[in-house]
């Protein structure tokens, strides 16, 4: 592991340790359940962790930052940072910084995190999954609206007129509360069924499209496996999951395409983001 890894590592043992106390059922998610699977912890090349909750239990889960006194963590969605757009959550260490970049013009938590998806009913009959693509797909076009108040900036005098502009757009979004509005409204959509009321559930706010949806039953029972140093729960039909969403999950890709997805603007293992964010003007 990498010392970014180790931190991630770190902040999920933390997640996993209050899930089971509070009896709340989680998975890992995409590229780590995978890891799990292939290598027993991180794929080598891989910069986080995701994990995915059915519905009932996220919700706990989002009410439980008492269980974080004390500590770095904290339980970042819509509804607990002002500023944050998205409508699933982090779990953040805040005495750590990873700003990503598309987030800089934000104020919300940087610290380093891991996400965390709910899992909802797509369909309550088992049609053609590719068919649920357009509920993710309209789940991303309201994140990509709500992202709007990030085009507010600094005026230059090369680019007057465009940042003007851009500022106008962005600070109208930001005083109308444009972002919550539409986070208010995916949550909404995204919460009309129910797993136990569907025959395709699955997580609306990832990337996959045509292949979120699956069989409810997936997301029914689990399994432990090794995850690094510990243990991690993982779909029980973990090979149907990774077959739908990955293919031949058990072939690495082509060395070229073994490298991380995210990208930042500053970034520590020791400093916390409000003091990084200080120090660097940001």
């Amino acid at each position: 592991m990498n010392d970014l890894q180790k931190r991630l590592l770190a902040i999920f043992k933390a997640f996993a340790e209050v899930c089971e106390k509070h009896n709340l059922s989680y998975f890992l998610n995409g590229g780590s359940c995978l890891g799990a699977i292939r290598h027993k912890g991180f794929i080598p090349w891989d910069d986080d962790i995701d994990v995915m909750m059915p519905r009932e239990d996220y919700e706990k889960f989002l009410t439980l930052q008492k269980e974080y006194e004390g500590t770095p963590y904290f339980i970042q969605c819509w509804k607990t940072d002002p500023h944050y757009i998205y409508g699933y959550a982090k779990l953040r260490d805040s005495s750590t910084t990873f700003i990503e970049d598309y987030y800089v013009n934000h104020r919300i938590n940087h610290g380093v995190w891991i996400d965390i998806f709910p899992i909802d009913g797509m369909s309550k009959e088992p049609i053609d999954r590719a068919k649920c693509a357009k509920k993710v797909k309209f789940i991303w076009w309201q994140t990509y609206m709500a992202y709007l108040p990030a085009l507010i900036r600094k005026v230059h005098k090369r680019t007057f007129f465009k940042d003007i502009a851009l500022n106008i757009v962005g600070g109208l979004f930001y005083i109308l509360d444009i972002a919550h509005f539409r986070n208010r409204r995916m949550d909404r959509y995204a919460k009309k069924l129910s797993i136990n009321n569907s025959a395709l559930s699955g997580n609306m706010f990832g990337f996959t499209f045509k292949k979120a949806a699956m069989d409810s039953d997936i997301f029914k029972d689990y399994i432990y496996v090794d995850f690094e140093d510990t243990k991690a729960r993982v779909m029980k039909r973990y090979d149907d999951y990774l077959t739908l969403i990955f293919g031949d999950y058990m072939t690495p890709p082509p060395v070229k395409e073994q490298e991380g997805h995210h990208y930042n603007k500053g970034f520590s293992l020791e400093e916390g983001y409000e003091e990084y964010l200080k120090k660097n003007r940001i």
